[in-house]
């Protein structure tokens, strides 16, 4: 059985001058606990301390307490104290139900929502744990070094000050800024000076923050398309004005004409989110030329850049820029684990201020003491010989996820060649496309047998595309990759032959 803790006070409603203590006091838990708002199970106070919260003779508090007991709503166990009773009178719950539809007949309507209220839009993320093929955007949560990470929290936690329990300044711990700085200095060619950078929770409130701070409703905003939902929901929240921006072999190629009168670029180089092309060297230079020329500031999404497999590495659009138009975000979300919520801006000098003031007045900081701990594991080299790790596990599981998928899914699928990431993309043949077959059909097929697969229409804002689902291989073990290249060619083998069914043999018509 659960019990729930009585060490808060319990707070009941104000009681009226004309309705006597006793009454009041029965009522008021009464009510409370078939509202749901005292908990089947729960503690609650002691006699002695009810009786000094509300200022009553303990004889007053007992009495009620026993009223109620006797109508089953509470119960008391011997050295242990009184308790919300598990199964609640139901002759009374009826009358309850009645009372509740009755006052939200009553109820007044809802406070007026802001503009930006009412343009917000559901955004989910997938946070389900399981090994599962083929789960995307997810890092191999089972091969963190859990224990490593823990020690380093319990040697912070030891030495933890005063100043520590404090806080830091809104753009983060310095010491850790520094170390972010040097780490995006040496692996994705950024230059900065710890001053730049800000630390927030992730890719997302990055956008957010940056989103914000330079765009007005209206404004033009040019968005990778198929790209990033979680962006198309931020600007669909301010209310600009998006302008698709459609894709090649090098990733977003948009128009020298789009850069004229626009307020935003938002872009994934290092590894487009979610068709997965690296862009060149070439069409980084372009966009900045363009930027620079027309005042347009460039938010570069380094999305899946580290765990870089194949090709040589390009400078990070940040490190190319001389003109202060580039915002660089990163995040150690996907590199370690989702729930460290832990990224960071790199933002022009001439941002710097304003960025650092709304951080302040909005989420402050993050936990000082998980800022404390990634900057030693940065510091002592443990996030770089993580990440070679991975990326050797990463490339072999995509090895494996490319052969799997010529040996069964030939027929159905072209996995495309990527040199970053944790998940590329399966295009269907020419002759799916023929028969009818689309991308939604085959994931909605794939759930019925355990594989998780997303159709890449799904990251669509205006762009028509072939049909083609987007696979996930960096947190699925090699076998539940062979297992699920199975499974899946199974369900487009199903689908398949359900639009052909097998013609029935001929039957001859010669009479003997």
């Amino acid at each position: 059985m659960t019990r729930r803790s009585s060490s808060f006070e319990l707070v009941l409603p104000p009681r009226p001058e004309d309705v006597p203590s006793f009454h009041w006091l029965r009522n008021a838990l009464r009510t409370e606990i078939l509202n749901g708002r005292i908990m089947p199970g729960s503690k609650l106070p002691a006699s002695r301390e009810l009786a000094r919260q509300y200022q009553l003779s303990r004889g007053t508090i007992l009495a009620a307490l026993d009223e109620l007991r006797a109508e089953g709503y509470l119960e008391g166990r011997r050295g242990s104290g009184t308790y919300v009773s598990q199964i609640l009178p139901e002759h009374l719950l009826p009358s309850q139900q009645v009372a509740d539809q009755e006052l939200s007949a009553t109820a007044p309507a809802g406070p007026h929502l802001s503009a930006f209220a009412t343009r917000v839009r559901p955004f989910t993320l997938q946070v389900r744990p399981e090994n599962s093929a083929f789960r995307t955007n997810l890092p191999a949560l089972d091969l963190f070094p859990t224990t490593l990470w823990a020690q380093l929290t319990g040697r912070r936690l030891r030495s933890a000050t005063t100043r520590d329990l404090l806080g830091c300044e809104a753009q983060g711990y310095f010491p850790l800024r520094q170390a972010i700085a040097d780490y995006a200095h040496a692996s994705r060619g950024i230059q900065c000076a710890p001053e730049q950078v800000i630390v927030v929770s992730g890719v997302q409130e990055g956008l957010d923050l940056a989103a914000r701070l330079l765009l007005n409703p209206g404004d033009k905003a040019l968005v990778e398309d198929p790209g990033y939902q979680g962006a198309y929901a931020v600007f669909g929240a301010i209310g600009a004005r998006i302008v698709s921006m459609r894709l090649d072999a090098d990733g977003a190629a948009p128009k020298e004409a789009d850069f004229r009168s626009c307020r935003f670029v938002y872009v994934t180089p290092g590894h487009q989110y979610p068709v997965g092309m690296t862009m060149g060297l070439q069409r980084r230079l372009q966009l900045l030329a363009w930027a620079n020329k027309y005042g347009t500031p460039i938010f570069e999404d380094d999305y899946d850049s580290e765990f870089r497999f194949s090709g040589r590495p390009i400078p990070a659009m940040q490190g190319l820029d001389h003109g202060g138009k580039v915002i660089f975000c990163g995040s150690f979300n996907k590199v370690m684990f989702p729930s460290l919520r832990l990224g960071y801006l790199v933002v022009p000098r001439n941002l710097i201020e304003v960025f650092a003031c709304t951080k302040a007045m909005t989420t402050r900081h993050q936990s000082l003491l998980d800022q404390a701990v990634l900057c030693d594991f940065i510091e002592e080299g443990h996030l770089g010989r993580h990440l070679r790790r991975m990326r050797k596990i990463y490339q072999e599981r995509y090895s494996i996820l490319l052969a799997s998928a010529q040996q069964y899914l030939a027929e159905y699928l072209e996995i495309a060649t990527i040199e970053a990431g944790l998940q590329t993309i399966g295009r269907f043949q020419s002759s799916l496309a023929n028969q009818g077959i689309t991308a939604e059909m085959v994931a909605q097929s794939a759930a019925l047998v355990d594989i998780d697969i997303v159709p890449l229409s799904r990251y669509c804002h205006t762009a028509t595309i072939p049909e083609a689902l987007q696979i996930g291989f960096a947190a699925v073990h090699e076998k539940e990759i062979q297992r699920g290249v199975v499974k899946l060619a199974s369900v487009f083998d199903r689908l398949k032959a359900e639009r052909y069914p097998p013609q029935p043999a001929a039957v001859s018509r010669n009479l003997v």
